[in-house]
């Protein structure tokens, strides 16, 4: 499935939210909930850029990537995790940076 969007984010509660801020899809029990269907993952092709809040609501931007991956409650590039949002917090916070919010940009 392919879905096109200016800009798209991760939020605390699990939601994937596009720019009007109605939610795409829902993170539970490892998986990305999109009407019927169940997803493993989703990615963005870049260039993409992201906007991240940390736990300690401290904002970054990151990129440009050439392409982003979110599976397993985490965010890759090519095969580099570089961080989890919060439906893992309690599972890799050693392991990566705890993200609150992640938003997937087209441009800065």
């Amino acid at each position: 499935m392919v879905v096109r969007g200016a800009h798209f984010r991760i939020c605390a509660d699990g939601s994937l939210r596009g720019p009007d801020n109605t939610t795409a899809a829902r993170y539970v029990d490892g998986l990305w909930h999109l009407g019927q269907q169940r997803h493993i993952s989703f990615e963005s092709a870049g260039p993409v850029y992201l906007r991240v809040t940390n736990k300690h609501g401290r904002r970054e931007c990151l990129g440009p990537y050439t392409a982003i991956r979110a599976a397993n409650g985490a965010i890759y590039s090519q095969d580099s995790c570089l961080g989890v949002h919060v439906g893992r917090a309690q599972v890799a916070a050693e392991m990566a940076e705890v993200w609150q919010e992640v938003a997937f940009l087209s441009s800065k």
